[in-house]
């Protein structure tokens, strides 16, 4: 079966340790399956705002998995006009390439980006071949977030026409899939239709990470500043939707315990302010961007993870750290709603907290108690061994997309050579 995946956001494999996420943990389990994937990406690193390629670009890897990343504008803040520019460029780029490439057996297109996924439920209407929506973020919905709510409004009727096109994707499409049951109810309910069979829940879910090389500075870290500490830990990007600001604010209330020290990794748009507004607390430490390694690594000496948000984010959705920090037992500081609140509280993985004072009463009660640091811990890496483990979560994906093509006549099984870009 050729199997096309269309996702511009996720990191694409051009070096080692680049961290593993639902596209490729796809990609991998349905080469495994002996089908040949296409992925549809974007030349320009969404995380990091910097260019993989300064062309369209097409590269292997492995044997199964082909590339095929089309160059956009590119943008420097992901809640911006450049962004929507950037996106529709790829998603007229993937029409005209998608017409002249040998014609797919099945596609899942991801959403966001909401261009390229009403692009390919057009492409797919139009040929017969199946097509599903991965649904990934309430996407450009979440945009009226960034909104004053005097001007939500106007906002409202300027973004009226992406919003039809994010219905289009999800009407057009034979199955919407999600990360979690909230983002499934929600995508299901701008189709305005209910849940069908074939729409299901997948987790994102992560893997172990047993190889790869941890930095040097970071390991002296680890062996130096973190040893012997209750370490509470942010992993991720520093952005307006997952702020992790709340953490500097606890973190002066602790100035004066050795034995707590907060870490925080990663990088973005926030990450000069907050460096800024750290400057004098010496139990903040910044790591920088890390691999997916140097992440386990990190999570091995951890106690806590934070996931924190923004005053007006979306909080009804299971953010990608979730499944780093259980990957490795670390249990989870939360200030979600919806499921991940309630898995916290059903499986006793972690800490729901609202405002900074329940959240230090949390790190008060982890530093306190090295009993209750082992039960939380153990929790965690039962949860994840039994409902969060990629190496059983994508195989079970890859049979669900194999019932779909299978009851359109497509085989289920299969190998077929990929057309180059020219």
């Amino acid at each position: 079966m050729r199997v096309w995946l269309l996702q511009t956001s996720e990191q694409l494999p051009v070096r080692d340790g680049v961290r593993k996420l639902r596209t490729r943990l796809l990609a991998e389990a349905l080469a495994a399956r002996g089908h040949s994937v296409v992925w549809w990406a974007s030349c320009f690193n969404h995380l990091r705002k910097e260019w993989y390629f300064d062309r369209d670009t097409e590269f292997q890897d492995g044997p199964a998995l082909t590339v095929r990343a089309l160059k956009g504008f590119g943008y420097r803040r992901n809640v911006s006009l450049a962004r929507f520019a950037d996106h529709r460029r790829i998603a007229r780029k993937f029409s005209r390439a998608a017409s002249r490439s040998l014609r797919p057996d099945l596609i899942v297109a991801s959403l966001p980006s909401h261009d390229l996924a009403e692009a390919a439920v057009r492409f797919a209407r139009a040929r017969g071949v199946p097509i599903i929506v991965d649904v990934r973020d309430k996407w450009p919905h979440n945009f009226l977030d960034a909104a004053p709510c005097s001007l939500r409004w106007l906002a409202r009727i300027a973004l009226a026409g992406e919003f039809r096109r994010t219905r289009n994707a999800l009407r057009g499409a034979d199955a919407i899939l999600s990360m979690t049951s909230p983002l499934l109810e929600w995508a299901l309910q701008i189709a305005d239709r209910s849940a069908g069979p074939n729409d299901r829940v997948f987790y994102l879910g992560a893997y172990r990470e047993l190889d790869g090389v941890v930095p040097s500075a970071l390991r002296s870290l680890i062996e130096s500043r973190l040893k012997g500490k209750c370490v509470v830990t942010f992993v991720g990007t520093f952005s307006t939707y997952h702020n992790p600001e709340i953490a500097l604010a606890v973190a002066r209330r602790f100035r004066d315990r050795p034995d707590i020290v907060f870490v925080l990794a990663g990088d973005g748009d926030l990450a000069e302010e907050l460096r800024r507004r750290a400057a004098a607390l010496d139990n903040v430490v910044f790591t920088g961007w890390l691999e997916s390694a140097g992440i386990a690594a990190l999570l091995g000496a951890s106690h806590l993870g934070l996931c924190t948000t923004g005053a007006k984010s979306e909080r009804f959705f299971l953010p990608n750290k979730v499944f780093a920090y259980l990957a490795e037992g670390v249990p989870i500081a939360s200030a979600f709603d919806g499921e991940l609140r309630d898995l916290i509280d059903q499986e006793k993985i972690g800490f729901n907290f609202r405002d900074e004072d329940e959240l230090a009463g949390a790190i008060r009660s982890m530093a306190a108690s090295a009993e209750l640091r082992r039960s939380l811990s153990d929790n965690a890496a039962r949860f994840f061994r039994s409902r969060c483990n990629a190496e059983v979560i994508y195989p079970q994906f890859v049979e669900h997309l194999e019932r779909i093509a299978a009851r359109r006549g497509v085989p289920s099984a299969g190998s077929a050579t990929v057309p180059s870009l020219s």
